[in-house]
């Protein structure tokens, strides 16, 4: 299967998350082994320890895009006792947050505020924002709802001392308010008497301060709010509207006295304001990532900024003001003043470094939010893995010299995903993703390097990770495969052997763009392996070595050199091709979007590329854009995309499927909503992720589809609630073993059927499996090895039936139908390359099938 889409985001339509629905007609499969993948902590959201907030009685509660706390599967988030062990009295049940968690804040009362890019918590529909009770427990009696068209991230909090809970973000509340700064009750809904106008029109508020005099800070990347222009940094009346008398010098241009991003905020006892972030000058007047300003908005001319431009490619995320007044500084800078601190450091209240903190190597990722203990220690959270050349990972509790404190150890850890994963014929699969950890055996190798998974679910040793990585492309039925993306010498596609190891036989030359194109970059989406061992590449190219012309689609022969006899017409020149699939025959369906007009072809292609006439697709009416095809066993085309009418035919739900020829199928008749494509089973039933979006979060389901496109109510529906970003407790694929069509589900999640499996899973499929159960008596075939030909025996039956000649990656080679009430027939293997090959005869009580030799 390939497919394509225009734009990155838009792979968010066919992201997904399994929520904890039982499943009946499919359900995880016992003989495949719980996946747990780990990844080491990295610096973003998604992959860090965001926030960190200190109890009065001095645990710590940590939260980010974090998974496993002290080896246990969590939240989001978790509570430490003083020591760093798991506080067992907090249990926010059920599988806590997903996405991540940006911004929490203690209330008075001991309640907890929980906000980020998260659609679910604890197994119910809360998106952004949520309220815990001090046990960890959700808070019914706080009503925060946005509506799904709102859900992007919420970045920033700050508790005002009546109560009420200021947010901020950068997107606007169709439902609560708008302009990227909202005020709620404390019961959650939106203050009416709060009204920022227009606010933040293009940008995001990283950080709120409630000021002691009730006026309110707002920092971030923006250069106006309300209409006015503001540098990244903005002061707010209470009622929301701009404060005229914080006066920022007039005459700076939008967004210059911050030259990148105001990330931190903080008020001295005697009322002087820190602002912190990426920048070089603030005001006009030199002053690297951290300055102190008058309460009128002036710069306090005895702060002794750092002006030391190299620290400028770092930032300060986070400032935390100290009981004798001191100031302590977190971020990704090296420097300060010109001395060397490891993004962490201690300052005095005028700004001076002091000399006697902080002296080690530090951490080595980023530090993203610093906290102060009751006792006064230092507590830093991050993305990182190590402090001062020990293991810590992602939180440390520093002593009065900022050196790690080894009372305090907690290990943070977040989970790995699978991006890519290929059933083998042998009941084995390639994956591909970042994880370095597989079932608690740590894994040679980068993060992405290629992996063999057993049929049971275990590594499989014996596989050697290969050096080049990218997408796996194209299993051939000798194990080997391609890689497109990496390899030697700057080319993009690879050869290995079924081993790992790099097939030296097979030398790729190098890509190229379109000649004369405005556009001059190239890229490869995908690749297909034909049964003769040639390669189809696809993409967005103009040359390939010394071959130009051609329009992103070019025939490899088995050693790399360009096939020069397939020249593909019917293509547009500035063509983007984002599939290619093999119609039973050989025959090319190709999917191309023209980069200049938006214009999107389909065509057949016969075998020497030119266009075949026969084929004809008409005009596809509607939004248009990228099209996702599959191909049936039988040649059938099912077409998902942007339309609204397909070849003069009616379809509503942007999902039709057409004849071997091009026409609109009747047959398909009984579709009623709108699905994305995923799979077509060996019985012609089909795999779909609905896109409907009824008022809950569970807006999405994994379903399956009849042959007329009716949904088929024996598979029963898994869950699945809208994500926001790519990554975020998403599918993003869905395959089929070859063999007994068992389903495995890959991505970035963390449960499905409510039991824990990080990023792969494989479910049993009851119709399939009874179908292939039947299907294990051996098929009567002779002769075996066959050449030219192979006769079949089988029980006779009342109707016609399919036969299909498979490979051992379960692609399609042939397919006959045997006529109807005959025991015994002759199927012609004329050109079918020598191997080992899968036949099969579908019959009305299941299919049959045997694995038949080709000799040479």
């Amino acid at each position: 299967m390939q497919y394509f889409s225009t734009r990155y985001f838009s792979l968010c339509a066919f992201l997904v998350w399994l929520a904890a629905a039982p499943l009946r007609a499919q359900t995880l499969d016992p003989s495949f082994q719980p996946t747990v993948l780990k990844t080491p902590l990295q610096a973003g959201l998604q992959l860090s320890v965001n926030t960190l907030a200190v109890q009065p009685d001095g645990k710590v509660l940590v939260a980010g895009g974090i998974d496993f706390v002290n080896g246990a599967l969590t939240g989001k988030l978790q509570r430490l006792n003083t020591d760093g062990t798991t506080d067992a009295t907090f249990n926010p049940g059920g599988t806590g947050a997903n996405g991540f968690i940006a911004a929490m804040l203690l209330q008075p009362d001991g309640k907890i505020l929980v906000a980020g890019g998260f659609t679910t918590f604890n197994n119910l529909p809360r998106a952004l924002l949520v309220r815990l009770n001090a046990n960890g427990s959700l808070d019914p009696s706080f009503t925060f709802a946005p509506t799904p068209t709102d859900y992007r991230q919420l970045t920033a909090l700050a508790l005002q001392p009546d109560g009420k809970i200021l947010v901020g973000s950068g997107l606007t509340f169709t439902t609560q308010s708008s302009g990227g700064v909202v005020r709620l009750n404390s019961d959650g809904s939106a203050d009416p008497t709060f009204n920022v106008g227009t606010g933040i029109t293009a940008g995001l508020a990283r950080t709120l301060l409630v000021q002691a005099d009730g006026k309110i800070l707002v920092g971030g990347t923006f250069a106006m709010f309300n209409g006015q222009a503001v540098g990244n940094l903005v002061r707010l009346n209470a009622t929301g509207t701009v404060d005229a008398s914080f006066n920022i010098n007039s005459s700076t241009t939008p967004g210059a006295n911050s030259g990148g991003v105001v990330r931190a905020l903080a008020q001295q006892p005697d009322g002087k304001l820190l602002v912190g972030g990426g920048f070089t000058t603030f005001d006009g007047q030199p002053a690297v990532n951290l300055t102190r300003l008058l309460l009128n908005g002036t710069a306090d001319p005895a702060f002794q900024p750092n002006t030391n431009a190299t620290a400028g490619s770092g930032s300060i995320a986070s400032i935390e003001v100290e009981a004798n007044g001191g100031l302590l500084i977190g971020g990704t800078f090296t420097q300060y003043n010109g001395v060397a601190r490891s993004r962490v450091a201690r300052l005095d209240a005028l700004g001076s470094l002091d000399p006697n903190f902080a002296l080690g190597t530090g951490p080595n990722v980023a530090i993203n939010d610093v906290a102060l203990t009751p006792a006064g220690r230092v507590l830093v959270g991050g993305g990182f893995t190590q402090y001062d050349g020990q293991p810590y990972g992602g939180v440390a509790r520093l002593n009065a010299t900022g050196q790690v404190d080894p009372g305090f150890m907690a290990l943070i850890e977040v989970r790995g995903t699978v991006n890519q994963a290929v059933p083998l014929a042998n009941g084995q699969l390639l994956v591909a993703g970042n994880f370095t950890q597989f079932n608690g055996q740590t894994l040679a190798g980068s993060t992405s390097s290629i992996r063999r998974v057993n049929p049971d679910g275990t590594i499989d040793a014996s596989f050697a990770p290969p050096t080049p990585t990218g997408t796996i492309q194209a299993v051939q039925p000798n194990g080997s495969f391609y890689v497109l993306g990496a390899g030697p010498s700057g080319s993009t596609v690879t050869r290995l052997l079924a081993s790992g190891a790099l097939d030296n036989a097979f030398m790729a030359q190098a890509f190229g763009g379109v000649t004369g194109s405005a556009n001059s970059t190239y890229f490869l989406n995908g690749a297909v392996g034909l049964a003769n061992g040639q390669l189809l590449v696809f993409g967005l190219f103009g040359r390939y070595g010394t071959l130009t012309g051609l329009s992103g689609l070019v025939r490899l022969n088995a050693d790399g050199t360009p096939d020069n006899s397939f020249v593909p017409n019917g293509l547009p020149s500035n063509g983007r091709v984002g599939t290619v699939a093999v119609q039973p025959g050989g025959k090319l369906i190709v999917v191309s979007n023209d980069i200049m007009t938006g214009a999107t072809t389909v065509v057949r292609l016969n075998a020497n590329g030119t266009a075949d006439n026969t084929f004809s697709v008409g005009t596809a009416a509607g939004a248009g854009g990228s099209y996702f095809v599959l191909v049936q066993p039988d040649g059938r085309l099912l077409v998902s995309g942007g339309f609204s009418s397909f070849n003069g035919q009616a379809a509503p739900y942007g999902l039709t499927r057409l004849t071997v020829d091009g026409a609109p199928d009747p047959a398909f008749s009984s579709l009623a909503g709108s699905y994305s494509l995923r799979q077509v089973q060996p019985d012609g039933r089909i795999l779909v992720f609905s896109s409907t979006s009824p008022a809950t979060n569970a807006s999405n389901q994994l379903l399956r589809l009849n042959t007329d496109g009716s949904v088929d109510n024996a598979f029963v529906p898994i869950a699945i609630p809208t994500s926001i970003f790519t990554g975020d407790d998403v599918v993003l694929g869905v395959v089929l073993q070859p063999t007994d069509g068992k389903i495995v589900l890959y991505g970035s999640f963390r449960y499905v059927g409510g039991q824990p499996r990080i990023g792969l899973a494989r479910l049993t499929n009851v119709e399939l499996a009874t179908r292939a159960a039947m299907a294990i008596r051996p098929l009567g075939l002779y002769p075996n090895p066959a050449q030219g030909g192979v006769t079949i025996e089988l029980p006779a039956a009342a109707t016609a039936r399919p036969a299909t000649l498979l490979d051992l990656n379960g692609r399609l080679v042939r397919r006959w139908t045997v006529p109807a009430r005959q025991a015994t027939a002759r199927l012609a293997l004329d050109a079918v390359p020598a191997g080992v090959y899968l036949l099969q005869v579908h019959g009305d009580d299941g299919f049959y099938q045997q694995k038949v030799v080709v000799a040479p």
